[in-house]
């Protein structure tokens, strides 16, 4: 596998996650179901904005998080490159109040500043290239107020960095079917690739590939530093559990260059 394949040049791929989201937006909520970690990254999101905030969230998808933050009481906008995970979320939340937008954050912006710009569930990664990644920590940059914040929630991949050969997981859902995840890495060029197949009633089945590339906390904190940001805290969770060697994930909080820290 190479980091440029003539899936990812092909022009039905250039919009990205399109492909992906609307692939898996009738599922997305049995991948990821409601939680209290939901709630929590929410409400963390909503002390950061204050009351009557506003907060910008990458990514939203179905609104695993972005209800959470709407009912802190911040004025949310959620984008995303899938308009099948935009309709899901305001079919299954029409009161949330959670503004939409289809847009491609890897490549876009919004044309506004918020006093929070958030990424949840380490959806930065889609940008499939440094160059890619780069460009989202400027525009979230670009779309942050001045005195605000910038959160990115992301996995750690050391797992995944030391995957041999191919991996399988399989996962039952609650509606009867089973999705079968077979991932591989490429070490070289930091990215996994997922076929997430989907086994429905009478064999039916759907295969969606999910292309992320996943990069450590120290090489988010230089593009954060070349896009104008400086890392305030590091944390396990949204609970402020201390980051340690043997975290699996981070929750990391930027803010403009220069600024005080408070």
């Amino acid at each position: 596998m190479t980091a440029e394949t003539a899936e990812t040049r092909s022009p039905e791929n250039a919009f990205g996650e399109n492909v992906y989201g609307d692939g898996l937006a009738a599922v997305y909520d049995f991948m990821y179901p409601p939680s209290p970690d939901a709630q929590m990254a929410g409400e963390y999101v909503g002390r950061l904005a204050g009351p009557g905030g506003t907060a910008l969230e990458l990514g939203v998808g179905t609104g695993r998080v972005a209800v959470h933050t709407a009912a802190a009481g911040v004025q949310v906008t959620g984008v995303d490159a899938s308009q099948k995970m935009l309709d899901t979320l305001h079919e299954r939340h029409p009161d949330s109040g959670v503004e939409t937008q289809l847009l491609d954050f890897t490549a876009e912006s919004t044309g506004r500043t918020y006093d929070v710009v958030y990424v949840p569930l380490s959806t930065f990664f889609v940008g499939r290239t440094q160059a890619a990644q780069l460009r989202t920590m400027q525009l979230m940059r670009e779309q942050v107020a001045d005195d605000g914040h910038v959160v990115v929630e992301a996995f750690d991949p050391k797992d995944y960095h030391a995957l041999e050969g191919a991996r399988t997981d399989t996962h039952p859902f609650p509606d009867g079917s089973l999705m079968i995840d077979t991932t591989v890495v490429d070490r070289t060029f930091q990215i996994i690739v997922v076929s997430h197949t989907t086994i429905g009633e009478g064999a039916r089945f759907e295969t969606v590939k999910e292309i992320v590339r996943y990069a450590f906390p120290s090489e988010l904190d230089l593009m954060a530093r070349l896009a104008g940001l400086e890392l305030v805290e590091r944390s396990e969770d949204y609970a402020g559990t201390p980051h340690t060697a043997a975290s699996v994930r981070h929750v990391s909080r930027y803010r403009v260059a220069g600024r005080d820290r408070s």
